[in-house]
């Protein structure tokens, strides 16, 4: 029988971790949590995942909010979007849709990650900047230095075919290595049309369309590591229902570059560097059914321009080891709305909206003596705002609109905000096999572009996707959180179970509420919102658990809690998913498993009042996926979704804003996927 062996700083390991010569597997990987063979040990070579943030769903307390088939944004414990950290390949994204048509992990296809990492309950003061809702970082398949000094060439090819959106994917990555130089390419398309569900219906649009390629280079001389790489992601006609517009195009691109220095006495220290370039045109006619009746076509084009630096240092200090670092990134971010069928029609939507981050941090985490450890951090970040004066074309005769226009020009748009962060977590190894761990943190968030230079009555509001407008408050306080964390972890021969609570009481929380402005509810109407301060909190329990009955059988499975609401008038906070588990009983052979999985949700009843959030219901879904290699290197992936054909409702997908879809009513939540067959392939090399 395999043995559970337990590390302070294990991992989650959901399959075997890629390396230069093992490309088929991938990893998802929960900071903070015991080792073991692996929940939910699905490799997306051999399920139908198309986008990484669907791993998320897998992992306790993490979630989804879906606005479209490539646009599912980040959730962590009730919290979701800029709240939770989010990077690839070390990178911050900035998103250049202001809805979050393109939320970073939408940037980095599933067959393309080489691994997923969620910090589990409080995240590290070194984890990135602004990680009040958490912190999760997902690195990419990439070349790899070789031992030797003869190069070698490695790879991997991999095609999936999924019958409810007859969707195809594909993709190639090919490696060139030795212990010295570095070099990969890789390309990647994903194609899909509108997927059905209960039988024959479907959600119109839901088709999906994107290409993706990366380059990279790597090289070693002496105690020096330098690498670069660009990543460009050509995005074409993709659904998105939940949202005003949808996707037509999205391109542009990312270039990196990295360096490491390995110092003596453990010393080391790591720098970065990036620059994005993103360019992004969305549409309410050309894919919705009826499209839109005449005058009332839109389109937007957006834009988004930023870069950061990075430099850390780690050293050893007292059983320990400390980190410093110097972190920060710019963006600035431009979107014009305009009537293809009206020349003169013209919103400035955002204009040279920018937000800047400066931060510095210092952590030390050791060993305070025997069976006792230690982490604690503090950081300091500035953020920077400021916008340019915007327009619309209706100012001048439309009293209303100027009223907002010039209030909002006319005002003070540079803003600084001074965060502060701290954390501070004890672990207590209790026995070899139980370990017990409780944390404090303040953390803390400035407001996004949107929910500050939001100007006139418009539903670009980073995705929250509720069919409500929103007006920006250019005087937003940062939120605060005082974070609160208690976990036990426990492995033994055959089983773990880690059970985690948590309390966050946040000041100076950010969502909407009805604004006081004559002006904007006679533009916006009467249920017009405006981002406002309010105070929260959010709580709850999440357990990742697992026992292996022999080599062959183990059940894994995860259950997740969380409620979030206002402290100040009670409401409920928006898009909180329910009390939710899945279970997963797994049988592995040496070339082949198979898995049976079983995932439910319960009803949602806590719901926010102020942009009135709908009720759902609860549901269960059941899987059933198989992998087997018949010769070295190939990999054949089987599987039926949704079994069943259970007809379900997410409650964090968004409303239906198409008209014309006969099977989808507008404002009504969209359905999740019917039953769905796939197949994929992949061989490495």
């Amino acid at each position: 029988m395999k043995q559970l062996k337990f590390s302070l700083l294990s991992v989650v390991i959901i399959a075997v971790s890629a390396n230069a010569a093992d490309y088929t597997n991938q990893t998802i990987i929960v900071e903070g949590s015991s080792m073991r063979p692996g929940t939910f040990g699905i490799a997306p070579d051999s399920s139908a995942l198309k986008d990484t943030a669907a791993l998320l769903k897998r992992i306790p307390g993490a979630n989804i909010n879906r606005n479209g088939p490539l646009t599912g944004i980040a959730s962590y414990r009730g919290q979701f979007g800029s709240r939770v950290n989010t990077t690839v390949d070390g990178v911050s994204w900035k998103e250049v849709g202001p809805n979050s048509m393109d939320p970073p992990l939408s940037h980095i296809p599933a067959s393309l990650t080489d691994s997923l990492t969620v910090y589990r309950g409080i995240a590290p003061i070194s984890s990135g900047i602004e990680t009040i809702g958490g912190s999760m970082a997902a690195q990419s398949r990439k070349s790899h230095f070789e031992s030797g000094s003869d190069f070698e060439f490695h790879g991997l090819a991999s095609l999936g075919y999924s019958e409810v959106d007859d969707g195809l994917t594909s993709s190639v990555l090919g490696t060139y290595a030795n212990n010295k130089h570095r070099f990969h390419v890789s390309v990647s398309q994903e194609k899909g049309g509108d997927y059905e569900f209960d039988g024959s219906q479907s959600v119109d649009p839901s088709q999906y369309d994107r290409d993706a390629y990366t380059l990279g280079y790597g090289t070693r001389f002496g105690v020096h590591e330098l690498g670069f790489n660009y990543s460009n992601n050509d995005t074409g006609h993709t659904g998105s229902v939940s949202l005003p517009m949808d996707i037509i195009w999205v391109r542009g691109g990312i270039f990196s570059a990295d360096q490491s220095v390995k110092l003596s006495e453990g010393r080391s220290l790591e720098m970065s560097y990036y620059y994005q370039d993103m360019r992004h045109l969305m549409n309410n006619f050309t894919l919705r059914p009826n499209g839109v009746s005449s005058g009332k076509e839109r389109q937007n084009l957006t834009t988004v321009d930023g870069g950061g630096l990075s430099a850390v240092y780690h050293m050893p200090l007292s059983d320990g080891r400390l980190s410093l670092g110097l972190e920060g990134d710019q963006s600035i971010h431009d979107g014009f709305i305009t009537n293809p069928t009206n020349a003169m029609f013209g919103v400035d939507n955002f204009n040279g909206a920018e937000r800047n981050r400066y931060s510095g941090f210092a952590e030390w985490e050791g060993t305070v003596q025997e069976g006792l450890e230690l982490e604690v951090g503090v950081r300091y970040t500035k953020v920077d705002m400021d916008s340019d004066n915007v327009n619309h074309h209706m100012a001048g005769a439309n009293a209303n609109i100027a009223t907002l226009r010039d209030g909002f020009n006319n005002s003070d748009l540079s803003r600084t905000d001074d965060n502060w962060d701290f954390d501070a977590i004890l672990r207590r190894l209790i026995s070899n096999e139980l370990t017990a761990e409780f944390g404090f943190a303040r953390k803390t968030r400035s407001a996004s572009y949107q929910e500050r230079y939001l100007w006139v009555p418009l539903e670009a509001t980073g995705g929250l996707a509720d069919n409500r407008v929103y007006i920006g408050d250019v005087s937003l306080d940062s939120e605060t959180a005082y974070q609160f964390e208690a976990g036990l972890e426990y492995a033994s021969s055959n089983l773990y179970l880690a059970p985690r609570a948590f309390y966050h009481r946040v000041d100076d929380y950010i969502q909407g509420e009805a604004t006081s402005s004559a002006a904007a509810k006679t533009v916006g109407g009467a249920n017009t919102l405006q981002f406002a301060n309010v105070d929260a909190e959010l709580y709850g329990v999440d357990i990742e658990w697992g026992y292996e009955f022999t080599g062959d059988w183990r059940l894994d499975g995860a259950v997740s809690y969380v409620r979030g609401r206002r402290r100040d008038d009670g409401d409920n906070l928006y898009r909180i998913a329910p009390f939710n588990a899945r279970t997963q009983l797994t049988y592995e052979q040496a070339n082949w498993s198979v898995a049976t999985e079983v995932e439910a949700y319960s009803a949602q009843n806590d719901v926010a009042n102020y942009n009135g959030e709908s009720k759902s219901a609860g549901y269960g879904l059941l899987h059933i996926r198989g992998d087997i290699q018949p010769i070295v290197g190939l990999s054949i992936g089987l599987g039926i979704e949704n079994l069943l054909d259970k007809q379900y409702k997410d409650h964090t997908a968004g409303l239906n804003r198409a008209m014309g879809n006969d099977d989808v009513a507008v404002g009504e939540k969209v359905p999740g996927q019917g039953r769905n067959v796939y197949v994929t392939a992949s061989y490495k090399w």
